[in-house]
């Protein structure tokens, strides 16, 4: 995995540095990174370490999913002047998604990549974060990014939890 060029790594207590996602009937084990700049930009790397299925269906779907252990998945997070939150995450949907009222998503600006199977570099989903915050007015705040940085894995899976 690639570290940018001026960004420094945010150490991170097991609670913030190991993840458990259940998907359907699929348990994820998920390491993750976390990276700032003094730019107003942060970064986490959530690196696919282990699947594990539950019952037989969640045997078969976890065989399936086991090619992607070892991939990353990249989320690149900036605090604007307005107090939204704008993250670049990967398309997991092919038609716009629709969620659950029980999820405020007012404070976020969502601006999705395209994946490709999980192996664009992070240099490659930096830029497409760049190229989304051109106009756009950075915080400075590095307090409240490094405080979002770390709470940004579970707000992203209620995000998931909640999609209809």
């Amino acid at each position: 995995m690639d570290v940018l060029e001026d960004f420094e790594e945010i150490a991170a207590d097991k609670q913030h540095a190991e993840i458990k996602i259940s998907v359907m009937h699929v348990e994820l084990s998920i390491k993750v990174r976390y990276f700032i700049s003094q730019s107003g930009i942060g970064y986490c790397v959530l690196l696919i370490d282990g699947v594990k299925g539950k019952g037989l269906r969640g045997k078969v779907e976890s065989a399936a999913t086991k090619v992607y252990v070892g991939r990353a998945v990249l989320i690149f997070l900036s605090l604007l002047d307005d107090g939204k939150k704008l993250i670049t995450v990967p398309a997991l949907f092919e038609k716009e998604p629709t969620f659950s009222e029980n999820v405020d998503l007012s404070n976020f600006i969502i601006n999705a990549y395209f994946p490709d199977n999980l192996k664009k570099t992070t240099e490659e989903v930096y830029n497409e974060h760049l190229n989304f915050l051109k106009d756009k007015k950075i915080s400075n705040n590095t307090d409240n990014l490094y405080k979002s940085i770390l709470e940004l894995p579970g707000e992203g899976l209620e995000i998931l939890r909640s999609y209809r």
